[in-house]
């Protein structure tokens, strides 16, 4: 299904995923686990021989969701809400969902009112990673996790399965970085939603095989420097809808290092498999970059984007911005007003799930890098 793609069917599949997972499904006879973002360990799914789903939302219109959630609740909360409840619930067997924020937490009840015939299970990692208990409790909640899909599916796994999934993900993530790492040298080769929809459908299908289409992808790529690209680094959680991404393209932007969690936070997830795989799942969350809800220092943020932007020699930043979202709104003005005391030229982009026209988003992106050729900011 996913193990022969080129890169015209990678973004067509990546634009609405769940008819190739429905067939891939009723074919190999699995259950799909969906969860939103982020930090629920998809390898511990996988290893149960479920299919794990990572919700991204949808562009399709609300219908039930604003009767759950309020107008002013996460765009991207509204809309996962809204994809599972009118568009695709049925495809899942299940939900592992993180609580990651106020509004996630609410979600997760809502979900379980919303689903009572389906597994609905909460993963609750801690927000602050710098306290003593923090890596005990990351431990003990896989373990709880583990035991509850055990509980539900009436299957158990030993440190070996899980090893022979985290093998698989990592693989998976070590492909997409080498991508990328060619796409950032050589902007002319492969475009941002080429790569970006690359990671977003790894996020969502068999890792085994796709993995199989990402070493064909490799091989196949012919490197081109290109011409007259501005070097910027993405700043955020998601960059959707994928249609934003075009207008990168269109404007010839090249990102060349982002903190996306459908991006490099992703694959920077390897685990290591020297020893037990819980512990190497623990580990990782405890090693993760930033993720606007889950932090020990408010001064992080600002620091790593601060060295990304150094270190990759960008141009600018771009701080995707999802309406409504209380974590991001909560960062955002700090973030702002240090990163303009460096000097560093940053532009805020502001987007919804259910936008329909992108016109005023590609207006001020043409306006701020005008202004940026024509001098300082």
């Amino acid at each position: 299904m996913w193990e022969d793609l080129n890169l015209k069917q990678i973004l067509e599949y990546a634009k609405d995923p769940y008819p190739s997972i429905r067939k891939w499904l009723k074919d190999k006879g699995k259950k799909a686990v969906g969860s939103t973002i982020a930090d629920v360990p998809e390898e511990v799914i996988h290893a149960f021989d479920c299919l794990p789903v990572s919700l991204i939302g949808t562009d399709k219109p609300l219908k039930k969701a604003p009767s759950r959630l309020p107008d002013n609740g996460c765009s991207l909360a509204r809309s996962n809400l809204e994809l599972a409840l009118s568009y695709e619930g049925d495809l899942f067997d299940g939900f592992v969902l993180p609580q990651v924020c106020d509004t996630t937490q609410h979600l997760s009840d809502i979900w379980r009112i919303s689903f009572p015939n389906k597994y609905v299970e909460s993963y609750l990692a801690p927000r602050q990673v710098d306290r003593p208990s923090a890596r005990y409790w990351v431990k003990e909640e896989i373990e709880r996790l583990i035991a509850s899909m055990s509980s539900w599916s009436g299957k158990s796994i030993n440190d070996t399965v899980l090893n022979d999934s985290i093998a698989i993900h990592n693989e998976n993530k070590k492909l997409l970085q080498e991508i990328y790492e060619i796409k950032k040298k050589n902007p002319g080769t492969i475009t941002n939603k080429q790569f970006f929809s690359m990671v977003k459908l790894a996020m969502q299908v068999d890792k085994a095989e796709f993995n199989k289409t990402l070493k064909n992808v490799k091989a196949n790529l012919k490197p081109r420097k290109g011409k007259n690209y501005t070097d910027v680094i993405l700043v955020g959680i998601t960059c959707d809808p994928p249609e934003v991404l075009d207008l990168f393209d269109e404007i010839k932007l090249n990102i060349v290092g982002d903190s996306l969690v459908t991006g490099s936070r992703y694959l920077q997830g390897i685990v290591a498999q020297n020893g037990s795989p819980v512990e190497a799942l623990a580990e990782r969350h405890m090693k993760g970059g930033f993720f606007s809800p889950i932090h020990d220092n408010v001064y992080k943020h600002f620091e790593e984007v601060k060295a990304l932007y150094k270190a990759t020699s960008a141009k600018a930043i771009i701080y995707v911005h999802i309406e409504f979202c209380e974590s991001q709104e909560y960062d955002l003005p700090d973030l702002k007003k240090m990163i303009r005391q460096e000097g560093i030229p940053m532009h805020v982009l502001d987007t919804e799930y259910q936008t329909v026209s992108l016109s005023h988003l590609r207006t001020r992106l043409q306006a701020f890098f005008e202004s940026l050729k024509g001098g300082s900011l």
